[in-house]
């Protein structure tokens, strides 16, 4: 297993490996030039088919992780260790269609498959070093590899010394107001196809939660749970009665205030237990009161196993 020492940007920033000007103007052929950088020195090395996985994956879940910048990662099974190739343009590389502003720096990491802690370990370390040189215009501007790998590699490794709550966590996560209404809710669950949603006040300080189930317990009172026979409602009168009062009816009056919360530092393997044991789908990372993020359940197993 890597740690922050195997992976530092002194040990993984190599300039045979960077290309200053990519000559592509398309995200596929922008990977090509990086894949065909990286096939060089290694064996057995096949970029049609890393490629292929790349440009899959990329339908799933695009990788333009910050305004300018993409970070496509593949997990391979054998490579001994962290592989980085690094792209810039001035002109930009047009990475999804067109749908989003051009890219100006591409990161593309591969990593050992049975190593989960490499990528989100390196990509905790890129968003510090990303946050301090602030433009992307400043990376893309650079005329050598020497100039750009020194850019990057100045000052200490900001890569943690272990992954924590703060780097998997969702740090924009969708909210609702304790003074919205039931309709909102009801279209935010719907439109974003969400399971859970935390609520909070007009201050940002975490209120409570809202789920799915609470939309049910709201339409089915108690005295219904414990009929066995529920054919005297199959037109759902209750729902349709919740319905006729989603406008009316504020978050404040039913969300649940019993929500789990972490701190930003907590290791991230803690979230894993915390979601066996408290046997919840979502875990709120919090300073005081005040929302910094969510873990749900279905991105920490993507990450884990997947990104």
């Amino acid at each position: 297993m890597q740690n922050a020492k195997q992976v530092a940007f002194s040990g993984v920033f190599q300039t045979e490996n960077i290309i200053c000007n990519l000559k592509a103007p398309t995200r596929d052929e922008a990977l090509v030039e990086l894949l065909d950088l990286l096939a060089k020195d290694t064996a057995g090395f096949d970029p049609e088919t890393m490629l292929r996985d790349l440009v899959a994956r990329e339908a799933l879940a695009p990788t333009v992780v910050y305004p300018g910048i993409a970070v496509p990662h593949l997990r391979l099974a054998g490579l001994p260790r962290l592989l980085l190739a690094v792209g810039t343009s001035v002109a930009g590389v047009e990475f999804n269609g067109g749908r989003e502003a051009p890219v100006h720096a591409i990161f593309l990491i591969l990593t050992p498959q049975s190593d989960p802690n490499a990528y989100l370990q390196f990509l905790a370390g890129l968003s510090q070093k990303l946050v301090a040189i602030k433009d992307v215009r400043l990376l893309a501007g650079c005329t050598s590899p020497e100039e750009l790998c020194a850019m990057l590699t100045t000052g200490p490794d900001t890569f943690p010394p272990f992954l924590s709550a703060r780097h998997v966590m969702d740090p924009k996560p969708v909210t609702l107001l304790e003074s919205d209404h039931l309709g909102t809710a009801i279209d935010t669950f719907c439109e974003r196809q969400l399971h859970d949603i935390p609520v909070v006040d007009e201050q940002g300080d975490v209120r409570g939660v809202v789920s799915l189930e609470d939309l049910l317990r709201l339409s089915l009172p108690e005295h219904l749970l414990w009929m066995d026979d529920l054919t005297p409602i199959i037109q759902f009168e209750p729902f349709a009665d919740l319905l006729r009062k989603s406008r009316e009816t504020k978050l404040a009056d039913f969300m649940r205030e019993a929500f789990v919360r972490v701190s930003p530092d907590v290791p991230a393997i803690q979230l894993a237990k915390t979601f066996l044991l408290d046997r919840t789908r979502q875990i709120l990372v919090m300073e005081g009161r005040q929302l910094l993020g969510v873990v749900n359940l279905r991105g920490f197993i993507s990450k884990l196993f997947w990104a």
